[in-house]
Formats: C-alpha cells, structure tokens, sequence
C-alpha cells in the first residue's frame, strides 16, 4: 500500500485532516486495489491524487527523459498537473514515504469555488468578496461549476481505469 492508505488513517473518522493552513485532506479510497486522495484547497478547490505503482513509475520516468515538463498521458479534469513523490501531505507521516502520484486539480476556467466549505474547513474565507468577483468574471466559458467530492471521486477512478488499460 501507498502514503495514502497511512494519510486516510490519520485522519480516520474526522471531517477532515490539515495538511497546512491552505489545504486540507478530505477523503479519498481505495479501487481496484489502487489508493487515491482527495484534497481541498482555501482557495474553495479540490484535488485528486492517485498513487502509482513503482513499474508506473518507472515507465513515466522513462518516457519523461531529458523533459522538462512532462507529465503522464492520462485523461482528466484539465489534464494532469501533478506528477511526483514530492506532496505536503506526506509530510504528516512519521516516516520517510516515497511513492508516486499523479493529479489533477479543479481551478480551471469554468471551474467555481465553494465558498461555504471554505468557511467551514478553514474558519474564514482566506480571500476578500473582490477576489472571488474577479475570479468569477475570468471565467471565459460561461457557465462555472464547482466540482464536487464524487466528481473527484469518479476522475481519480477513471485514471486508475486507464493505468488498467495502459498495463494490459
């Protein structure tokens, strides 16, 4: 098992578990055998996080040689932003964790904020009235959509899907 199956541990049966004071782990599982993670963000944003096996790994870093950018082919919300075996969140572990992750996030165009989870979780809004207005009008797509925990959810269950696929 990952970093994650230890991280959802520590926060077991608690709403949520500080990673620092502008993020916070709110849940995430296992499926098919595969951990992902989900995160929420003071900016009123989630994460999601799923862990790798070292042979994914090692293939992403081979494919990625001599890249400065590279992240793995994989489909979701937005594209992946996030690929490595450095995250704060395993700095809530009492011991050294190195696997690999690869996410994504949800502060897209189109993407909204959750402005009353963000009172909740982090005591406040973190921003002014004026930042979530201006944040709103750069939206270039019209509608904006808060994307919530089981939309997360169900992104993270479609990478590992398509680690599924790309191992057979």
């Amino acid at each position: 098992m990952s970093c994650i199956t230890q991280l959802l541990k520590l926060k077991g049966d608690k709403e949520i578990l500080p990673i620092h004071k502008e993020c916070v782990i709110e849940g995430g599982g296992v499926y098919k055998d595969r951990e992902f993670l989900i995160t929420f963000t003071s900016h009123g944003t989630r994460c999601g996080y799923v862990a790798l096996t070292p042979e994914e790994t090692q293939k992403f870093n081979e494919e990625r040689a001599g890249e400065y950018s590279y992240y793995p082919d994989l489909e979701c919300h937005g594209g992946v932003t996030f690929y490595g075996e450095d995250h704060g969140a395993k700095n809530l572990l009492p011991v050294h964790c190195n696997d690999a992750w690869v996410g994504f996030d949800c502060a897209h165009s189109g993407d909204g904020h959750d402005r009353e989870l963000t009172k909740k979780y982090f005591g406040k809004e973190i921003f002014s009235e004026e930042f979530f207005k201006s944040m709103e009008q750069l939206r270039m797509w019209g509608e904006v959509t808060h994307r919530t925990f089981d939309y997360v959810e169900a992104e993270c269950k479609s990478i590992i899907d398509q680690l599924f696929e790309k191992a057979a």
